[in-house]
């Protein structure tokens, strides 16, 4: 069994949330198999996921610069699929997107004071921690934004409603971490100058257009950016419409 610990309906309230979100997975159309895979695969950089509580195959992250004489969103350099994730031990979910151009994923351990927002193809999300810039996921298909933003909400919910766990081990003091890709960059829209509560969803942007910055490619980044093409009906339709197209003219 993969991802859930309950097996039957004669559940506690505990575990109807596992019910809901076996469900979920089911319904998103994964097979097993490679569910089973997708967690092994995570399980290889953290040992302790137990669970993939749901997945979508691609998402662009930004991040809210406030400060400054130019504010507003700007690209992360993070592409690639979304997880949400359960651990056995705490923290035990966290927000995962695995960067499909190198190591450097976005990685957030959900906790009972996160703000969450959400806009057409957008959703927005500030961390407890206030020195940690508020987060913002694009996805290209909004019915697929709605599913995985009601997941997150159930998912706060219930970390809200558990008993009092602490949500994150106690760690070290340590000198502070940039940001994932902490460097200036292009200004992105949707641009807000003050977004503290997030009150105001920005206005949608359109899709982000191809980086012009250059990037490292390698074998497993082709793979992998051919695996999302594979796996993106839009994109296969495109392409069996040219086909047919050249397939009449040649005719």
């Amino acid at each position: 069994q993969v991802g859930c610990r309950c097996t039957t309906l004669a559940v506690s309230a505990h575990c109807g949330w596992w019910i809901a979100s076996c469900s979920e997975m089911a319904n998103s159309g994964i097979e097993p198999a490679r569910l089973q895979n997708m967690l092994q695969t995570l399980q290889q950089g953290d040992p302790a996921i137990d669970q993939i509580v749901v997945y979508s195959k691609f998402v662009v992250a930004y991040l809210l610069q406030q400060d400054g004489p130019n504010p507003g969103w700007r690209k992360a350099n993070i592409e690639g699929p979304v997880y949400l994730v359960h651990r056995r031990t705490v923290p035990r979910y966290q927000l995962l997107v695995k960067n499909q151009f190198s190591t450097n994923d976005l990685l957030d351990d959900l906790h009972p004071e996160w703000e969450l927002d959400c806009q057409k193809n957008y959703v927005f999300y500030k961390v407890e921690d206030p020195s940690k810039r508020i987060r913002g996921l694009w996805f290209h298909d909004d019915n697929e934004r709605q599913r995985i933003e009601g997941i997150i909400e159930a998912t706060l919910k219930e970390i809200n409603n558990s008993p009092a766990e602490t949500q994150v081990e106690p760690q070290p003091q340590m000198p502070t971490q940039p940001e994932p890709n902490d460097l200036p960059q292009q200004a992105y829209a949707p641009r807000v100058s003050n977004c503290p509560r997030m009150d105001g969803a920005p206005h949608a942007p359109k899709a982000p257009a191809p980086s012009q910055e250059s990037v490292t490619i390698n074998t497993a980044g082709v793979k992998s950016a051919l695996r999302a093409l594979a796996d993106d009906d839009a994109f296969v339709s495109m392409v069996m419409q040219k086909l047919r197209e050249n397939q009449r003219a040649s005719g």
